[in-house]
């Protein structure tokens, strides 16, 4: 606890010294190249005032959007980053498995945080610095004084984009004066904090453009190649009674509406990719009943879920293309894109079908387990496409990416 106050007290130290270079690095702008050597030269110099005047113009211009994203990125970080509820002695909540699919444990259970004694959703993380669990945590930044997650990514990376302009723009003008005049110390000084400060965030913008063009945390990234992972994926309405792997060709029918039921009589697309899948580990029912240490489940009607263990290195929340993976976190708006309106769409949490939309990737391990049924006859170089009936909008609503982009779309 100690350790984490001592944290916790330097993060928020950081962003004050951040403001005070800031300050000096302007005060050299405007003070010392501006007004002392522009507007007023030296003797022997001559009087640039076009160039006196649009220097400090064009950095408050860039300035102003600094500051305004890096209060908003505060305000959240200060506030509430996106911390898992704690019920305070109180049951949490069981909601986990009325969605489609969640991630969970090798016996099909949700993953649980002893520290804060609550489930945890998808991809939340427990922060040691924060000491609590935190909704799609990418990482504890001193820099920003706070932990860096789901409701602060979008305003993280706006402020490192609008730093990374400004601190270009010190570099070039102090660059040019500092060449054309060796005698000014203070410029020296604050080319330099302005040539660390670029080159700085200049590196984390393309790495964070990066993560999110592939829908990936910090975390996760560390482990990309080879992490593996449980999903609790439901199984449709006539396979319920499902207890064990299947063993025989006897299944013939795919998630979807029982109203659908002629997908099963084309063609024979048995339940035996499903029986021989190396990923399919065995089923569970909830409600269950957890042992004594846990919290119970409600009652409520059962549900049977397959459990499936994904391929190394599988990330089920890459939505198949950076723009989309792009807008999950700014939104389909230009203006969203450059200044701090409102939090990402990822943050909305409606959907009954999982906590993140699920992405191709998922869609592909579905199929590989027998559970989503493709198009049979193809040409092996081409990519899997839907039957001709899901195509025309009969695919279940479950698994269905477009609709959820475009609820996404809608919040955004």
């Amino acid at each position: 606890m100690a350790g984490q106050a001592v944290s916790l007290y330097l993060a928020r130290a950081v962003p004050i010294f951040l403001g005070l270079i800031v300050a000096y690095v302007t005060y050299v702008l405007i003070g010392p190249l501006s007004i002392n050597y522009l507007l007023n030269p030296p003797e022997g110099r001559v009087r640039r005032g076009p160039a006196g005047l649009a220097i400090p113009i064009v950095w408050a211009i860039l300035l102003f959007p600094l500051i305004v994203t890096w209060l908003r990125l505060l305000t959240v970080l200060y506030g509430d980053p996106g911390y898992v509820k704690i019920q305070d002695g109180k049951d949490p909540p069981q909601d986990f498995w009325t969605r489609d699919v969640f991630v969970c444990d090798i016996l099909g259970r949700p993953l649980w945080c002893e520290a804060c004694q609550t489930w945890k959703p998808d991809r939340a993380h427990h922060s040691r610095d924060a000491g609590r669990c935190i909704l799609k945590m990418d990482h504890f930044c001193p820099w920003v004084g706070g932990v860096v997650a789901e409701r602060s990514y979008n305003f993280f990376v706006q402020f490192l984009g609008w730093a990374m302009l400004l601190s270009a723009y010190d570099v070039a003008i102090l660059g040019y004066f500092v060449h054309e005049d060796h005698s000014h110390p203070h410029w020296f000084v604050a080319l330099s904090l302005g040539a660390f400060f670029c080159f700085f965030t200049i590196g984390m913008v393309i790495n964070n453009l990066w993560l999110i063009a592939n829908n990936a945390t910090s975390i996760e990234n560390l482990s990309r190649r080879s992490r593996r992972m449980f999903l609790a994926v439901a199984l449709p309405p006539e396979l319920q009674n499902i207890s064990e792997r299947p063993r025989t060709s006897d299944f013939t029918s795919e998630i979807d509406d029982p109203a659908h039921s002629r997908y099963g009589r084309e063609g024979n697309w048995p339940m035996r990719r499903l029986a021989k899948s190396e990923y399919w580990k065995g089923t569970v029912s909830y409600p269950l009943t957890p042992p004594t240490d846990r919290p119970p489940l409600p009652a409520a009607n059962p549900r049977v879920f397959a459990i499936i263990e994904t391929p190394p290195g599988l990330n089920p929340w890459d939505l198949g293309s950076a723009r989309r993976n792009f807008s999950s976190v700014f939104g389909a708006n230009v203006h969203r894109w450059l200044f701090p309106f409102r939090h990402s769409p990822c943050c909305d949490h409606s959907s009954r079908v999982s906590f993140y939309p699920m992405g191709p990737q998922f869609e592909e391990l579905l199929e590989q387990v027998g559970l989503v049924r493709r198009e049979e006859t193809r040409a092996p170089e081409q990519r899997p496409v839907l039957s001709e009936g899901w195509r025309n909008g009969e695919r279940p609503d479950s698994w269905w990416i477009g609709k959820e982009l475009r609820r996404m779309e809608r919040y955004a």
